[in-house]
């Protein structure tokens, strides 16, 4: 893979439900916009990853009866290319060692983010989720690891105390936060508070 950009990724899985809702998945990946194509037949699997360049294969390991990485590897136009495996049901750590990475039906869409995306591009999808946060959630973020409950949060900022608790709901979904110690470690680490104000 050249940089850190991902152009193509091919899904090679019998179930147009599994397919498009992988497919779908990927649409919600932060900083990942490939074109993607689903196959449902081994030939046309083949045939595209030895005339183009194919970036990431998520298949299947029945695919085509029984989909082997190694001859998708010799007959692929990129030699780097990264094949994961499709997980519906409890696979073999011997079949888990032909991949380089498994995702299941179940994962979630961060999950999913940490198995796709390149290290170079989840370090900068980090930098860009904390840079989404507003003036205004910035101000909640200081005030809540000060200490403040939301009434007194919404009495400060003159807000609904219903407008601060969607604002904290808001934060955690931006931050992946959940807790206290993280926001409070977060806030320090972002200098959104000086460690002196924080109450220990």
């Amino acid at each position: 893979m050249a940089g850190t950009k991902i152009s193509r990724i091919i899904i090679a899985e019998n179930s147009p439900i599994i397919a498009g809702g992988i497919n779908n998945a990927l649409t919600k990946i932060t900083g990942l916009r490939p074109k993607i194509n689903e196959v449902t037949n081994k030939a046309s699997l083949l045939d595209i990853v030895s005339s183009e360049e194919i970036d990431i294969l998520i298949a299947n390991p029945t695919f085509g009866g029984l989909l082997h990485p190694d001859e998708i590897r010799k007959n692929s136009l990129n030699s780097k290319i990264r094949i994961i495996a499709i997980e519906l049901s409890k696979l073999s750590p011997q079949t888990l060692s032909l991949y380089e990475d498994h995702i299941h039906v179940t994962d979630d869409i961060s999950t999913l983010s940490d198995k796709i995306l390149p290290p170079e591009i989840l370090k900068n999808n980090t930098q860009e989720e904390k840079e989404t946060l507003s003036a205004r959630e910035k101000e909640i973020v200081s005030l809540v690891v000060k200490g403040f409950t939301n009434q007194e949060i919404a009495d400060k900022l003159y807000l609904s105390i219903h407008t601060v608790i969607t604002h904290r709901r808001n934060i955690a979904k931006k931050l992946e936060i959940h807790s206290a110690t993280g926001l409070t470690i977060y806030a320090i680490v972002n200098k959104i508070v000086d460690l002196s104000e924080i109450k220990i």
